[in-house]
């Protein structure tokens, strides 16, 4: 069957104008102030056009893909909620690289606490300044780099949730379905110096990562309730400042082929032993006390 879906071409070429931008974005701050959609009359008042025909023009190119229309008025879809966000909060305008910080933690490769954040190609790094070693990473909007002052916090709230959506198969940036394989290919953009990473990618559209499984279950019941029985609270711990997520020493090679490896998460001489197949999927846990 011939695939019917809009060309996305034509319709980022719908928005290409400033006068259905100020429509898009009139839609956004109505729903904001309460209004669930605007009628006719009072879209026009807001954008500002006295020229109906001229006015009428642009909103029919948004009609469909970005505007609903029905008896109570004009609304935003999906997709225009999306675009309209997205400008409003400078993905399309803001430029924020070379943005540089202090991190907390401690670097597992040599130990030093030497670690900052820089934000660069659309990218936040953890990094650490005595031995160069790159913690972590992950795509990251430009416009909180520069507006908030709990970056970090935001940037780890960000993380979780992008590797909690792809591993369970759902894509963190447009909602498709998500899949992963074991892979040993170290790519320049491989997250954690571990033999092994599960390869994620989007069906759709960009998203695609390289994650240490140690990523995938840092907010796992057993990973929890194995910490929170030994008084341990992950409540302050960043990701990148847990060494069993990232580091090989933490992770044991049962098979090749197909892959199959062991996450070792140690606490206080006891071990949560996590086993995943090739999809990633854990398929057993075992604790081992010391």
């Amino acid at each position: 069957m011939e695939d019917e879906r809009p060309d996305p071409a034509d319709a980022l070429a719908a928005i290409g104008n400033e006068r259905r931008v100020s429509i898009l974005y009139e839609l956004q701050q109505a729903f904001r102030d309460g209004h669930s959609s605007l009628s006719y009359a009072d879209l026009k008042r807001r954008v500002g056009l006295r020229d109906s025909g001229n006015f009428n023009y642009h909103l029919q190119r948004l009609v469909g893909q970005f505007v609903r229309k029905s008896n109570d008025g004009y609304s935003l879809t999906y997709a225009g909620r999306k675009v309209a966000s997205a400008l409003t909060a400078g993905v399309f305008t803001e430029q924020a690289d070379g943005t540089t910080l202090d991190a907390p933690g401690t670097c597992y490769q040599c130990g030093d606490t030497a670690l900052f954040a820089r934000y660069e190609e659309e990218r936040v790094h953890i990094t650490c300044g005595s031995c160069g070693e790159e913690l972590l990473h992950n795509p990251f909007p430009p416009a909180p780099t520069t507006r908030r002052d709990d970056l970090l916090d935001a940037f780890e709230a960000w993380t979780r949730r992008w590797n909690a959506l792809a591993t369970a198969g759902t894509c963190p940036e447009c909602g498709s379905r998500m899949s992963g394989r074991l892979t040993d290919y170290r790519p320049e953009l491989g997250t954690g110096n571990v033999p092994y990473r599960l390869r994620v990618s989007c069906a759709e559209c960009w998203a695609m990562a390289n994650l240490p499984v140690g990523c995938l279950v840092r907010d796992n019941p057993r990973v929890i309730g194995f910490h929170a029985e030994r008084g341990v609270s992950l409540d302050d711990r960043y990701l990148w400042d847990l060494d069993w997520a990232l580091h090989r020493d933490h992770l044991t090679v049962l098979a090749e082929n197909p892959p199959r490896v062991r996450l070792e998460i140690p606490i206080d001489g006891d071990e949560l032993r996590l086993t995943f197949d090739d999809g990633g999927t854990v398929v057993s846990a075992a604790v081992v006390e010391g």
